[in-house]
Order: structure tokens, then C-alpha cells, then sequence
């Protein structure tokens, strides 16, 4: 059922870091979650916040498998629009967080996760790769540990 979600035969080491910053994204979002989930659900309600906490990480898990092992170049541009409503969440609400401390900075670190992250997708061996021209030198024999 989930072959074709497989990991890719002859990624390039770039791919690997995506998903890993992704992924720490990800633990990161689920900690914010848990520390902004009161006002969260004072401003929108109990049941719409873990409606909205669980659709946000489960566009966040799909566009990460899509990318990372379907190969497809939509959702690594999907990936874009998705980090800057993150981020513009996490910038107004910067006051609530700062409130709390400590979420606002793994707020800061979820941003450079997902920024570094998107990065790795739009180096020139990721783009090769999604492109599916032939890896440069420097990448074609790593592996994906």
C-alpha cells in the first residue's frame, strides 16, 4: 500500500537532511502546540485548535513524504508557503509567546529548522535529483545515513 512512499534509490545526502530538520520542525511545532495550546483554545475553542494542531502536522508529515520519497517537485514548492504561514503565525503572536519565555524561542528554532530544511531542497544536488538529471560528482555516491 505505502511503496511508492519508500525510500528513494540514489537520494542524495541533501534529501536525508530535509527530512531530519523537518522532522526536528515538526518536534519542535508539537512542543509550541503543547505550550500555546490554552490560548489557542480560549481564542478558537477545544475542539478547533486540536483540529487545526492535528491538520497543520498532518500537511506538515505529508508534504514531507511527498518531497522526500514521491519525488515530487508541487509539494517542495508547497513547502514554501506552508514554513512562511508558520512564520508569520509565530510573528504575530511573538507577544503571547514572549509571555510564556521559553516558547518563543523554540519558536525561533522551529523557523530556522524549517528554513534550513527548505534549504537543503533547492541545493543544486536536490535539484538535480528532482529534476531527474544525473547527480554532480561531489554527490553521487553518498549515502542516505
Amino acid at each position: 500500500m505505502f511503496e511508492s512512499f519508500e525510500e528513494q534509490e540514489g537520494a542524495p545526502r541533501d534529501i536525508a537532511r530535509f527530512e531530519q530538520l523537518w522532522i526536528l520542525a515538526i518536534g519542535a511545532s508539537a512542543v509550541i502546540a503543547l505550550g500555546m495550546y490554552d490560548y489557542s483554545a480560549m481564542i478558537v475553542g477545544h475542539i478547533r485548535a486540536m483540529l487545526v494542531n492535528v491538520v497543520l502536522f498532518a500537511i506538515g508529515w505529508v508534504l514531507m513524504g511527498f518531497v522526500s520519497r514521491r519525488r515530487s517537485g508541487i509539494a517542495r514548492w508547497l513547502l514554501i508557503p506552508f514554513a512562511l504561514l508558520i512564520f508569520f503565525y509565530d510573528l504575530a503572536h511573538v507577544t503571547v509567546m514572549l509571555e510564556t519565555g521559553w516558547v518563543a524561542y523554540v519558536a525561533l528554532a522551529r523557523i530556522g529548522l524549517m528554513a534550513g530544511a527548505i534549504y537543503f531542497l533547492f541545493a543544486p544536488r536536490s535539484r538535480a535529483w528532482f529534476a531527474g538529471r544525473p547527480l554532480p560528482p561531489d554527490g553521487a555516491n553518498e549515502d542516505r545515513s
